[in-house]
């Protein structure tokens, strides 16, 4: 399954290395894209569980999502 997640605070490349490195950590999860100007990041998973793994680790490094779109 693949979702688009819209993040607010992903303002910067600093921002974009913080989300890359923390979300590369878990497993059966693809990073497809962190678009800074559109302030999104395109995922890849095979498994909700992954996708909410995700969600939690980006409020864990202060990553609020705004919405929620699966492609």
């Amino acid at each position: 399954m693949t979702t688009l997640l819209k993040v607010e605070q992903l303002i910067s490349e600093d921002s974009k290395n913080i989300i890359s490195r923390n979300l590369s950590r878990i497993l059966d999860l693809k990073i497809l894209d962190i678009d800074v100007i559109n302030k999104t990041i395109s995922l890849v998973y095979n498994n909700p569980f992954v996708l909410d793994k995700a969600k939690k680790e980006l409020g864990r490094v202060g990553y609020s999502l705004q919405t929620q779109d699966s492609l």
